[in-house]
């Protein structure tokens, strides 16, 4: 085939223009081959003129056929190169999606370490045993933070397995200052879950809400199904400042429902009375 493969990679008034163009040539080659030889013995019996009408009659007569052939075959390649394209892009959005959730859980780890060290570090001097146990925990999470990068969702009866070891962790330093509550619809338990994002959130809460209270308070972790929406709340004791800007993990938990879920998943934080915060996140079943 004389049309080459790589006309398809021009812009497309070009690639008509070539289109046009290879209708005339291809025309006119068949029209020289197929009908010269006849047109060229009453050559001698016909005037020059009659000669040149009966030649481009068979011009316009084979070219209705041509330009149809045509016209498939540069559509067929044209569509074939634009879902070529598309594929492309899909391949590198999704890997650029890749790639930027596991920046986004990679980030997670040093600052899920900072906000545990300074759980236990306090416990170091003060009560040894505690602070043993303390470390084991923190080892237990640890595990968890290198292995959850495996895979981009989890089943979230495996996530509160791992939020119930950051909370009694809190709960050696905080002792009768911190009351927990976890209420978990049973059909929530084997919804997939992105990992460390109940986590995150728990951390959030103890972070900006129970420390700021020196009484203490509660954290009331709950999960819902309703149809193919899940949703899974996140309530403490304390107050949110007008002030309060939303840090690292949370700004990344944003970006990781936004790349998982697109525009279907929500995230809100607000006040839920004068004494508690919430943080709602809802999301479709995938």
């Amino acid at each position: 085939m004389f049309i080459k493969l790589e006309v398809f990679d021009k812009p497309l008034s070009r690639i008509w223009f070539r289109a046009f163009f290879d209708v005339m040539m291809i025309t006119l080659v068949m029209v020289v081959l197929l009908y010269s030889p006849h047109l060229v013995e009453d050559f001698g019996t016909i005037r020059k003129s009659e000669f040149w009408i009966g030649f481009f009659e068979q011009i316009m007569n084979l070219g209705r056929y041509v330009i149809v052939w045509i016209i498939i075959y540069y559509l067929y390649h044209i569509l074939k190169k634009n879902s070529e394209i598309t594929e492309q892009k899909l391949l590198l959005e999704n890997v650029a999606k890749s790639a930027e959730l596991e920046l986004l859980k990679n980030q997670l780890n040093p600052h899920f370490l900072f906000n545990a060290l300074n759980s236990i570090k306090a416990l170091v001097l003060i009560d040894q045993e505690k602070a043993r146990d303390a470390i084991i925990k923190l080892s237990e999470l640890l595990r968890f933070t290198l292995n959850y990068e495996k895979a981009p969702l989890i089943a979230l009866n495996e996530e509160i397995n791992e939020v119930v070891k950051y909370l009694e962790l809190e709960q050696i330093r905080f002792g009768r200052r911190l009351d927990v509550h976890i209420s978990l619809q049973e059909e929530t338990l084997d919804v997939k879950v992105p990992p460390a994002m109940v986590l995150t959130l728990a951390e959030n809460a103890i972070k900006h809400g129970i420390t700021q209270i020196p009484d203490g308070g509660g954290i009331w972790i709950e999960s819902k199904l309703r149809g193919n929406t899940m949703t899974i709340e996140i309530i403490n004791s304390g107050q949110l400042k007008d002030t309060f800007d939303l840090g690292i993990g949370l700004k990344n938990l944003q970006m990781r429902l936004q790349n998982l879920f697109s525009d279907k998943a929500t995230f809100y934080l607000d006040a839920l009375s004068d004494s508690k915060v919430v943080a709602r996140i809802t999301y479709p079943i995938l």
